[in-house]
């Protein structure tokens, strides 16, 4: 019989002795994703390849082969969050601070709204010599069409998608590279629960060993009708900044009320078990 992408993950812990094999039948067994999330800080100085390198020793595979998945940290040169199947074994020896993995739980049953995040590079494929080469899209709409295209085989449905391009620079061996690529921030319904675990084990797009493709998952709170101009969400500015934006007239009451908006997602981006 053939085994789900769950069924899969759940044994790979509990081979490696993370997880203990559960009995009986006292819980319900609904969809859900259970990860190891941590943060590693490296020298200011870290690349993402030499980065990469560092995790792919700890964890014995390249980054979006299932095992690990890494992402940079804005706020902080030299650090790197990490989302796992199961801890690493050692810690990369160069880093400067680590901290300790933590179990998340993802809830993934299908209807369940999420406030997402994802920075990816897509873009037309040539193969030229047996080599693969990604020529990044140039305008925002071109990421839109293509998440929106791809949004069943990546088991979710579009809500709301905003997107920013960005430039990731840095230098290593002696040279400079620039990566084209984008954000795409908004908000995503489940659709499929084996596609998208699928998505959030491997990733999305090109040039996942410089940081890219990790999709960032975050519960979104819902207001009552009649918040920002009778929408069942906040509008987009709000959404965006809500800890800096001033809410619009109709979204005060609502925050008077002790509704909460969305927050900035701060990592780990989801409850720990």
């Amino acid at each position: 019989m053939t085994q789900s992408v769950q069924e899969r993950v759940r044994l790979a812990q509990i081979r490696s002795g993370v997880v203990e094999a559960e009995a009986g039948f006292t819980k319900m067994d609904l969809p859900k994703l259970d990860t190891f999330e941590t943060a590693v800080t490296f020298g200011p100085d870290c690349d993402p390849v030499s980065a990469h390198e560092e995790l792919m020793a700890a964890f014995g595979q390249k980054a979006g082969t299932g095992r690990f998945l890494f992402a940079a940290d804005s706020s902080v040169a030299g650090r790197y969050w990490v989302r796992s199947v199961v801890p690493w074994k050692q810690q990369p020896p160069s880093a400067i601070n680590v901290i300790s993995p933590k179990r998340i739980v993802t809830q993934l049953a299908e209807g369940l709204m999420y406030h997402f995040s994802l920075a990816v590079c897509v873009g037309d494929v040539d193969f030229s010599d047996g080599r693969k080469f990604v020529k990044p899209y140039k305008t925002a709409g071109q990421y839109e069409t293509w998440f929106a295209e791809n949004a069943q085989e990546f088991g979710v449905r579009p809500i709301m998608v905003s997107v920013a391009l960005k430039e990731l620079h840095f230098h290593h061996g002696g040279s400079s590279y620039r990566v084209s690529h984008a954000v795409l921030e908004g908000a995503l319904e489940v659709g499929d629960t084996e596609l998208l675990i699928r998505r959030l084990l491997r990733g999305f797009g090109s040039h996942r060993r410089l940081v890219l493709g990790m999709l960032k998952l975050q519960s979104l709170f819902i207001l009552p009708r009649g918040s920002c101009g009778g929408l069942r969400w906040p509008c987009r500015c709000c959404w965006a900044q809500p800890s800096r934006h001033r809410p619009h007239r109709s979204c005060r009451p609502a925050r008077r009320k002790g509704h909460p908006f969305l927050p900035l997602y701060p990592l780990p981006w989801q409850t720990p078990a």
